[in-house]
This record gives structure tokens, sequence and C-alpha cells, in this order.
């Protein structure tokens, strides 16, 4: 497993893209103000942003929307997706099972931490 992105959902992604591309001066690697989703180069692993009303859309995960307390994912590359997957779906919560989502390059599956933070496991498609 290698960490490659941390992803800060955000109510207002308009502000947050200016803090981190403006203030923190972050070279933006994907995405712009108006994209609702953008990847700021932190070393070797990305910040992303994220609108996290489409976030919890994909998911189809409506309960996260009332918790304010979800508010980044840490996405994880692995080698064997649904090994991964098997190896986690009975001692976790899972929130999706792997899924192709063509629009972002990947096939992943969400689970949840004690504290309900979102874990995204992925490998690209």
């Amino acid at each position: 497993m290698r960490a490659t992105n941390i992803k800060l959902l955000t109510h207002d992604f308009r502000t947050m893209f200016q803090f981190y591309k403006e203030q923190l001066a972050l070279e933006c690697m994907y995405g712009h103000e108006e994209s609702n989703y953008a990847d700021f180069k932190l070393e070797e692993i990305y910040l992303s942003l994220f609108d996290k009303a489409l976030m919890m859309e994909a998911l189809n995960y409506e309960e996260a929307m009332t918790d304010k307390h979800i508010q980044q994912i840490i996405v994880v590359e692995v080698t064997d997706l649904n090994k991964t997957y098997e190896s986690l779906c009975n001692k976790v919560t899972v929130i999706t099972e792997p899924t192709p989502r063509e629009a972002w390059g990947i096939k992943c599956f969400h689970i949840l931490d004690p504290d309900n933070n979102i874990i995204e496991f992925y490998n690209a498609l």
C-alpha cells in the first residue's frame, strides 16, 4: 500500500482552491477554481480538494452530509484491489464495493475508520 492523496472535502471549493494556490503557493497539477476538484503537489503525494456534496453523491453516502466530522479522505493505492477488499470487508465498515470510476480513471472502494474518516483504496483502470 502507498498513500497517494489526502482529499480535503469542502463546501466552499473556490475559497479553498484560492487558499492553497495563492496563500500557500502550492503548484496546482490538475483542476482550477471552477472545477470542483483539484490536485496540488506535496512532494510524493497530492493534496486534493473535492466538493463535499459531489463526493458524497458519488459514494451514495448521504449520512456523511450530516456528519460535519468527515472533512477528508485518505487515498491509498493498492496492487490488488479485490484482494484488499476481501481481506477488509468482514473487519471494517465498508461504504462502497470495488467500483470502476471511469471519470476518475480508477477502480476503488471506500471504508470508514473508527472515527468515521473515509479511506479510499484504488488502482488504475
